[in-house]
């Protein structure tokens, strides 16, 4: 088969608001994998809200999270990669966005630490059925400068992440990853950690060429795994970055545009 591997975002590609998993698109990811070929999920999700969709799915190999930084086998729970955030960049990446009164949380083990618990930590748990434990911490820099998380994020109003993440890669420059993953979301990662990244290294442990691997996503932080694959699909709905790296342009979620992507470009007729 001329793709052996497709890797997917979850939120926007697979899933919509409602977070279902449309029918369609388990048939078609299913039906994928019958022909021999493997899936994975690449997301900036935790390990653990991830899992139930991968269950859905059928999907029961490897998964990609954090934006890239963790890759972990879903059944036997191996950590095949991890690349957390340096502690002391954490730390000053914390202090500089609670210095601008923005709210940031820090992902260690699968749990949230948080500098307060309101509306903002509401928002983020509202997108998984699956809670997160939460850990309100007094000084979250200090914490972070001890215990380094695999990923930070920061929730702030639609129209200052953009300039918010513009600022940070100003002022990380080549030491941190800035990201946007969501309409109020941006996300500061090790720097080198994409989604692109990861998915090449799962390719290699897998032993699959580059041109025989799909991907698809729909947001900033799916550029450089859609731009590395064989073939590349973006959500039509997507920002211009991620469409022109793309080999086609695939519908949302509430039109199971993957399912019929999956059908189009990888299920071999016979």
């Amino acid at each position: 088969m001329r793709y052996r591997l497709l890797a997917l975002d979850l939120d926007g590609t697979i899933i919509g608001r409602d977070l279902r998993v449309p029918p369609g698109t388990v048939a078609a990811i299913q039906a994928f994998q019958a022909q021999g070929g493997r899936v994975t999920i690449a997301t900036g999700r935790t390990m653990r809200t991830t899992a139930p969709f991968a269950d859905a799915l059928g999907v029961d190999g490897p998964l990609i999270c954090y934006q890239g930084a963790l890759i972990r086998d879903h059944r036997s729970g191996q950590v095949l990669f991890h690349d957390p955030v340096p502690p002391a960049l954490a730390s000053e990446a914390v202090a500089q966005l609670l210095a601008a009164g923005v709210y940031v949380h820090a992902y260690i083990d699968d749990e949230l630490y948080v500098p307060w618990e309101g509306k903002e930590v509401t928002l983020y748990q509202s997108f998984s059925a699956l809670q997160l434990t939460v850990h309100v911490v007094a000084d979250l820099p200090a914490f972070v400068a001890e215990r380094p998380p695999t990923k930070l994020l920061f929730i702030e109003d639609e129209a200052q992440v953009a300039p918010r993440i513009k600022g940070l890669q100003t002022h990380f420059a080549n030491r941190l990853h800035a990201v946007r993953s969501h309409a109020h979301f941006g996300e500061l990662t090790v720097a080198g950690c994409t989604k692109g990244r990861a998915l090449a290294q799962l390719a290699a442990l897998l032993e699959i060429p580059q041109s025989a691997v799909a991907a698809a996503g729909d947001q900033q932080n799916d550029v450089e795994m859609v731009a590395w694959a064989g073939l590349g699909l973006a959500v039509r709905s997507g920002p211009p970055e991620l469409r022109v790296v793309a080999q086609a342009l695939i519908d949302g979620p509430e039109q199971a545009g993957l399912a019929a992507a999956i059908h189009q470009h990888l299920l071999e007729t016979v």
